[in-house]
């Protein structure tokens, strides 16, 4: 059977997208890092607990962005390119966090991705 991620709370999503390991690696050794990742933290509480039932279809690419930069975060800071900087690994998130879901589903970036919820990012 397979495990389905279920989240009944913002903190229980956090938990399980926000590596631990990683946490506290970029705590000692990307400082810049680990401020960029609360300060995500921080806009995605607030989008969250923005949400009503007039304004879910604006904010949900927003979560829809915020889950792709966690993500990217994670697989950048588990590769530990020791030549990317700070400014570097945060540049590459807010470059690529658009395109990932598209990557992910097999597309290039060039190619037009058929119309979907995941592809509307913010």
């Amino acid at each position: 059977m397979i495990d389905l991620m279920l989240y009944k709370e913002t903190a229980d999503y956090l938990e399980k997208v926000i590596d631990k390991e990683v946490l506290d690696l970029v705590e000692v050794e990307y400082p810049k890092v680990y401020a960029y990742i609360h300060q995500l933290i921080d806009s995605f509480k607030c989008t969250v607990q923005q949400i009503d039932g007039s304004n879910f279809w604006e904010l949900f690419p927003e979560i829809l962005g915020y889950d792709s930069r966690f993500v990217l975060l994670n697989s950048l800071i588990l590769v530990r390119d020791e030549f990317l900087t700070e400014e570097e690994i945060i540049q590459m998130i807010e470059t690529d966090y658009t395109h990932l879901n598209k990557e992910s589903c097999g597309y290039s970036l060039k190619d037009q991705e058929h119309e979907s919820l995941i592809f509307n990012i913010k």
